[in-house]
């Protein structure tokens, strides 16, 4: 298989900065390797703000910058697509992959889903928000809910319908969020659930459900889905996660059930991950979900 790794060192419009230098550190540290002994053939490019999309946004210009990556990303992603690689995303942050969702919809809106697996629900908007971080309202972007104008401007984006979203690990959300999450459709999978059943009795029923209106899917990792005993993700990483055995176990489910057409892993900090155990399961968890 032809694998094409879009970096994307950026955590809220800045550089190699926090989550941001996860990408880099990801690839360097076995990510891409790992694919490459397997067989697959393996390329990386970065992905930077501004380029086709018009003069670099300044650098603290959070939002500007960082849907002008999303926009660069669902270019990128095309272009591999069309180029018979599968397009695998790295970012700093959770917002990268709805360009990646963006390329894959423009050759199938309707017959897309996506497994959103985070500590997080991402599901907040302007008006919920208490922190004002952008990237606690990606999947809140995905399903239409906020920042549509900016939203459009993705090339291929369309708002997904909550019923192709199912929402994996979450653990750690907010009140206003949480009522968010529940009038919606999105099908959520608790972290405690999976834990308690197990993968094959919480997420897999989830799964099945999702397979039965959708045969491709994009497959979204913020690493601090792991559960904080595998290694710290980032700086918001909260207890209860999955395991790296369990996190391989989606991945492979996944990929039996559906047409993987893209992939993102975000959210990874190094400074965080005293023990550097998460490339190894990040990577164990990509070798499940590109093997048929």
């Amino acid at each position: 298989m032809k694998i094409q790794f879009l970096l994307v060192p950026y955590d809220s419009g800045r550089r190699e900065w926090r989550m941001g230098r996860g990408p880099s550190y990801l690839l360097r540290h076995g990510v891409g390797s790992s694919l490459r002994a397997l067989g697959h053939e393996v390329d990386a490019e970065y992905v930077e703000p501004g380029g086709l999309d018009g003069p670099n946004p300044p650098a603290s210009a959070e939002i500007a910058t960082s849907f002008s990556l999303y926009r660069q990303v669902a270019v990128r992603a095309r272009a591999a697509r069309a180029n018979g690689a599968l397009p695998i995303v790295l970012g700093g942050n959770c917002g990268v992959t709805l360009g990646a969702i963006a390329a894959a919809t423009m050759t199938g809106r309707g017959d897309l889903g996506v497994l959103w697996l985070d500590a997080h629900a991402d599901f907040n908007t302007p008006e919920t928000t208490v922190s004002g971080f952008l990237d606690g309202m990606g999947l809140a972007v995905l399903t239409g809910r906020c920042w549509r104008s900016l939203a459009m401007s993705i090339p291929g984006f369309a708002a997904m319908a909550d019923a192709n979203v199912v929402l994996g690990g979450a653990r750690d959300l907010d009140p206003a969020e949480e009522m968010l999450l529940e009038a919606s459709g999105v099908r959520v999978v608790r972290g405690s659930s999976i834990r308690t059943a197990g993968v094959a009795e919480s997420l897999a029923p989830a799964l099945e459900s999702l397979r039965g209106h959708v045969s491709r899917l994009h497959f979204h990792l913020d690493a601090d889905v792991l559960d904080e005993n595998e290694g710290r993700a980032n700086a918001f990483a909260a207890p209860g996660g999955l395991t790296s055995a369990e996190l391989v176990e989606v991945a492979r489910l996944a990929a039996r059930r559906f047409d993987i057409v893209s992939a993102a892993v975000t959210a990874y900090d190094p400074a965080i991950d005293t023990t550097s155990a998460l490339p190894a399961a990040i990577a164990c968890a990509l070798e499940a979900l590109v093997s048929r």
